[in-house]
């Protein structure tokens, strides 16, 4: 019998290599050649063989490292060493063991040595009873881990912080994975972004247009709020990749303030726009004006004069003609001077119940009288408003004249309702006159407020209501716009700024009329048939009227006769109105403050300043007996309350 003999560690390690202990050891160059640490031990738990890989990372036993030690004795000298925590050896310990149960299956373990390098183990059993540890520098990749850990909650916080409202979703059926805490108060806590857009058709072309090249830059749509509300919003979004699928990562933005103001430039772009066209139709009727005015004043004060002299009715008759028409010529030379003047209203705080009503009252008691019923539906509870009440008082009758002309002549209608309230938060009265008449066609309604536009018979309109309208309205700095009645009629909405001061006592108007004694007064025109009828005007009144063709003929009279008064045209050849005023003023300051001006021209800057300057009394052409008197009365009215001589 052959006696029997233990196997010694280096004929195991002979026997694992496959017995080619005579041949190249192919096994140790495989280990050797292995970037992971490699340690083979027997059944009896005796290290057979470890290659240099596992001693690098083991600095610390790598003298214990020999052939023939046992695990335990490694773990040892690992703890006594301090290469890792107790906690760790344990582990390790523990893993080894579970091969004695009859564990097949590798175990992996993640330890953090003492030095900072992390190592994943793990411990496989061989098929002669023993085990292999392999040993993996994870530290890289650990770091690279936790580095992304870190960004990643960096950017979870940066994204909580944002005031930018960023969703990401699945592009197919639009699963939110993220939103951030400001998408949340925005859009709300919907789990599908499909509910944050308006309509099924812009979530549609949404993403017809961010497939393509995965992304969309600022796409206008109407988003939804949590309470149903619609709101404009601009959205950018870009398709990533994440966790293996295709995901929308997208910003919307509220863009309800950009659209207000886009439309409130809008409104302020064709007010300056209106203002342009007005300041320009200015120049030109400032031309015509002075053309027509002296021949307008000829024919409309002669025929009032006539008519007071004239019992003959025939003649009457005829004469009520002419001057109804000569009148109504006037009255349209002094619309569109009044359309394009460009002159400070006299604000004051009014009541705009009592000015409503002052209108209304106006056109029912007028001549044709209201022909539509006018219902004013508010009393006068509303705060005052600051506004000239000569002025809007005729925007009033121009809006409801042509309520009544729109639905008299289309037989559309029968009511116009004129309602007020206060707009608290813009603190301004807003004014609504509307009508249920046959309305306004679209494709005019933006023309509405354009000087001489108009839709009415060639002789019933001349175009210039609304635009006079929207010049009032605007140098009260106030709005005037129109929208669409729901059904038949229009709707003309007037805003106009609370007065902030309370409205005083109103002045008393009422003079005493004085006895006017007979006075000599100079007329200054080049026109002579003006000047005839201003002479005639003042004679039948017991003045003595002299006349002057120009201002130097005009300045010689002055220096030698006293005048009670003098009334001068201002464009003239020579020196003109305005030289002969400032002559008057150095030499004869006495004369000078009973100058007053008979003129067509007042809306030449040059006329306006002068006129502003001088503040002196004027009458503007064309001229009617009545308004002479009238002036001349208050200028001697007002000298002799000066103490001065008629």
């Amino acid at each position: 019998m052959t006696a029997s003999r233990k196997t010694s560690p280096g004929e195991k390690a002979s026997q694992s290599s496959g017995g080619m202990s005579g041949a190249p050891d192919l096994f140790r160059e495989v280990m050797e050649a292995m970037s992971e640490g490699l340690a083979l031990f027997d059944e009896d738990t005796c290290l057979l063989r470890c290659n240099s890989s596992f001693r690098a990372m083991n600095p610390l036993i790598a003298d214990v490292l020999e052939t023939g030690i046992e695990w335990e004795l490694i773990l040892r000298e690992m703890a006594m060493r301090n290469v890792m925590t107790a906690k760790a050896i344990e582990r390790l310990r523990w893993m080894e063991n579970r091969l004695h149960t009859g564990w097949k299956l590798s175990s992996l373990l993640e330890i953090d040595f003492t030095n900072g390098a992390r190592y994943e183990f793990s411990v496989r059993p061989t098929p002669v009873g023993g085990f292999l540890i392999t040993q993996s520098d994870i530290s890289q990749r650990k770091q690279y881990e936790d580095n992304q850990r870190e960004a990643d909650i960096l950017l979870r916080e940066v994204l909580e912080a944002c005031p930018a409202n960023v969703i990401m979703s699945r592009i197919g059926d639009g699963h939110i994975i993220y939103r951030s805490p400001a998408a949340t108060e925005l859009l709300g806590t919907s789990h599908n972004s499909h509910t944050h857009f308006a309509s099924r058709e812009e979530r549609a072309d949404f993403v017809t247009a961010l497939l393509p090249n995965g992304r969309v830059d600022d796409m206008l749509v109407t988003g939804l709020r949590p309470d149903g509300s619609t709101f404009p919003c601009s959205i950018s979004a870009r398709v990533i990749e994440y966790r293996d699928e295709e995901v929308i990562v997208s910003s919307t933005v509220d863009i309800s303030r950009e659209v207000e103001m886009q439309k409130t430039l809008v409104e302020q772009r064709e007010q300056i726009f209106q203002s342009e066209k007005m300041s320009a139709l200015g120049e030109l009727l400032a031309g015509v004006a002075h053309e027509l005015n002296n021949p307008l004043s000829v024919v409309v004060g002669h025929a009032l004069m006539l008519r007071e002299e004239t019992s003959d009715p025939d003649a009457l008759r005829r004469l009520e003609k002419i001057s109804d028409a000569a009148e109504r010529c006037a009255k349209i030379v002094k619309s569109f001077l009044a359309m394009a003047r460009q002159q400070p209203v006299r604000l004051a705080p009014i009541g705009l119940y009592e000015t409503v009503e002052t209108a209304v009252e106006a056109l029912r008691n007028g001549a044709s009288g209201l022909k539509v019923a006018v219902d004013i539906q508010f009393k006068g509870g509303l705060p005052w408003t600051l506004g000239d009440a000569d002025q809007l008082v005729q925007v009033i009758i121009n809006l409801v004249t042509n309520a009544e002309q729109a639905i008299v002549s289309s037989g559309v209608g029968d009511g116009i309702a004129i309602t007020a309230r206060h707009d608290r938060a813009a603190n301004m009265i807003e004014m609504r006159v509307s009508d249920n008449g046959p309305g306004i066609a679209p494709e005019i309604r933006s023309r509405i407020f354009d000087p001489l536009f108009t839709t009415k018979d060639v002789g019933q309109g001349t175009g210039i209501g609304l635009a006079f309208c929207h010049r009032v309205i605007t140098s009260h700095n106030g709005q005037i716009r129109v929208e669409p009645a729901s059904g038949h009629g229009a709707i003309f909405v007037v805003r106009l700024p609370i007065a902030t001061d309370a409205p005083g006592a109103e002045p008393d108007t009422e003079t005493e009329n004085r006895k006017q004694a007979p006075a000599r007064i100079l007329v200054v025109d080049d026109e002579p048939d003006v000047a005839d009828l201003i002479r005639e005007i003042l004679q039948r009144d017991g003045f003595n009227v002299d006349h002057a063709g120009s201002a130097e003929e005009a300045l010689a009279l002055a220096r030698e006769y006293a005048y009670a008064l003098v009334l001068s045209d201002l464009n003239m050849p020579g020196m003109g109105g305005r030289g002969f005023y400032e002559i008057i003023a150095r030499e004869l300051p006495e004369l000078a403050r009973r100058i007053g001006f008979v003129t067509g021209d007042t809306m030449s800057p040059s006329a306006r300043g002068f006129l502003d300057s001088a503040n002196r009394p004027f009458l503007e052409k064309p001229i009617a007996p009545t308004e002479v008197r009238l002036l001349v009365r208050q200028m001697l009215d007002a000298v002799s309350d000066k103490g001065g001589r008629p």
